[in-house]
């Protein structure tokens, strides 16, 4: 046992090493949670200010645009100030953005233009965060001494288990208080997080200004580097598609077969309590269960999406409430594992000046098929009906297994780091 200077008991070298790692997981989780309260919160608040369902659209727009284009660019800022700074930043403005809301509407008023452009910011702000944490956790895992896998499963179920939790009491601080005080509390969890980062979580150096090159001369290079590297391309390319097949599912597909084949909307949130129960267990068991039984990332990500379109097309079998809340968890639970075998190959094969750009880019591909799937199983539904539809989203699940099977770059995810496939290093950074 050893003593400070002043008598009192040093912590264990293991607890110093593990707790910057600690520290940025409870921020992430903050930040997540806050943001699921601020899901349910936000439209309530808009529809009770305005009475207007038009408005209320509107107000989801305006959080939903940015982010896309929010993520690329903060790729960049991440990369050249650091995932610490990027993180302690954003969170900063985002939360002092949504407390704005709330505050002007009981003081000085808030018109709907000022509305949407405070909910517009705030999304902008928000997003590139979490892509600055992610980038934060191979360094800070390594200090630990804890797996990446480990790491990475413990990160990304914050998203998960945030909504899990954050979406009822959201729901409830509703019933008791309005939707005022939540988005009071996503400020302060934004502000929590930030303080954590900050005091917690060590920083490095950021670029000189010297050295670095012209802003779109980084994005530039992020995307070459993102095409160049066979893994991170196919890996990339094969979630747009899933993210059009499945980002449907939960905002048109689920409430309509409520509604349509259960026989009422009130089983909507049960499917949806369901799916996120067996989201955030999938997610959590990744890391031990990496160790022995799914060893291979290649056919964890392969045989998880299997899984999921075969009990896609056993929800349009129709098997009544209590088996499609039983397939609800198991679609969850096979969508678990996903994100961490994604971020855990991506970790290994980055260069580290490139993380924040490829994260960012990455993330900001796959969300951009999001929006055109939900268009397209809406009119699909409209055209050819739920049945039909379920049925060919699921088959094109299973279409797309059987032909990423056979890619050669998705092999390469079972394969160490290799400085063969590594991106090449961008040119040298120094501006003009």
């Amino acid at each position: 046992m050893t003593t400070t200077e002043q008598g009192g008991v040093a912590p264990p070298a293991a607890t110093l090493r593990r707790r910057p790692l600690v520290l940025m997981l409870v921020a992430h989780y903050l930040s997540a949670f806050g943001n699921a309260v601020t899901v349910v919160t936000v439209p309530l608040y808009v529809f009770g200010q305005t009475g207007s369902s038009v408005s209320t659209g509107l107000a989801g727009f305006a959080n939903a645009l940015p982010l896309v284009f929010a993520g690329a660019v903060g790729g960049v800022w991440i990369d050249r100030i650091g995932g610490q700074r990027m993180s302690v930043v954003s969170d900063l403005l985002a939360g002092a953005l949504i407390g704005l809301v709330p505050l002007l509407n009981d003081t000085v008023g808030l018109p709907l233009p000022a509305l949407m452009l405070l909910l517009f910011g705030r999304s902008m702000v928000a997003t590139p965060a979490s892509a600055a944490r992610m980038t934060l956790v191979k360094p800070l895992a390594d200090e630990a001494g804890v797996r990446l896998e480990n790491a990475n499963s413990w990160i990304q179920g914050a998203p998960r288990l945030g909504l899990l939790v954050g979406a009822p009491l959201a729901g409830l601080l509703i019933a008791t208080t309005g939707p005022v005080v939540g988005m009071y509390v996503d400020c302060a969890s934004f502000f929590a997080a930030a303080l954590l980062m900050s005091l917690g979580v060590p920083r490095r150096a950021p670029q000189p200004a010297a050295e670095r090159p012209p802003f779109f001369r980084q994005l530039s290079d992020g995307l070459t580097a993102t095409r160049k590297i066979p893994v991170i391309a196919a890996m990339t390319g094969f979630v747009v598609v899933t993210n059009f097949l499945d980002d449907a599912f939960t905002p048109v597909l689920l409430p309509v077969y409520s509604e349509e084949v259960l026989g009422g909307g009130q089983y909507l949130g049960w499917l949806l309590a369901a799916s996120g129960c067996g989201a955030v267990a999938g997610t959590f068991l990744y890391g031990p269960a990496s160790k022995r039984l799914l060893t291979s990332r290649r056919w964890t990500l392969l045989g998880c999406f299997a899984v999921i379109g075969v009990l896609r097309l056993c929800v349009a079998a129709e098997p009544g409430p209590v088996l499609t809340i039983v397939i609800s968890f198991l679609l969850g639970l096979a969508a678990g594992p996903l994100n961490p075998v994604l971020m855990t190959v991506m970790f290994e094969r980055v260069p580290p000046e490139l993380t924040g750009r490829i994260f960012a880019l990455s993330g900001a591909a796959a969300m951009s098929a999001a929006p055109l799937g939900i268009l397209v199983a809406g009119w699909s539904v409209d055209l050819a009906g739920l049945r039909t539809t379920l049925i060919a989203f699921g088959c094109a699940y299973l279409v797309l297994i059987a032909v990423s099977s056979r890619l050669s770059a998705l092999k390469d995810m079972d394969k160490g780091p290799d400085a063969a496939d590594a991106a090449p290093a961008p040119a040298k950074e120094t501006a003009p």
